[in-house]
């Protein structure tokens, strides 16, 4: 019996779970706090990912892994960035942890479920010996 997250199916459903989750902590984040300010650097980066995840959450199945991999990536890239953004600081935000591990870890998932594995090019033969 399978796990939840070998099966093809059931890895696209916490993908996509994942992604509402994802969208509902980005909407929050900026209804709690100043995000919404035109210094912040992050903005763009930060709204795009709520955008992704929602929009790769809802399509049908075909589309959605392929663009549920991209935003977990690109939310993965903005989440990294973002952590050392502070880190250079002298701060570390644990809370950024807990959004990129989710995001690397359903992104190579989904390459799975994809079928991600990029097949070994073949070497060419050699020619026959003439003799």
């Amino acid at each position: 019996m399978a796990g939840p997250l070998v099966g093809r199916l059931e890895t696209v459903a916490v993908a996509r779970g994942m992604a509402g989750a994802l969208t509902v902590a980005m909407v929050w984040y900026f209804a709690t706090s100043d995000a919404l300010r035109s210094e912040n650097p992050f903005l763009v980066p930060d709204l795009l990912v709520a955008i992704f995840a929602l929009a790769s959450s809802l399509l049908p199945r075909r589309a959605a892994v392929p663009a549920m991999i991209f935003t977990f990536g690109w939310a993965a890239g903005v989440f990294t960035t973002s952590l050392f953004h502070y880190v250079v600081r002298g701060e570390f935000p644990v809370d950024h942890i807990f959004l990129i591990l989710p995001s690397l870890v359903l992104a190579v998932l989904l390459g799975r479920v994809a079928g991600g594995r990029v097949p070994a090019p073949e070497r060419p033969r050699p020619a026959p010996a003439r003799v």
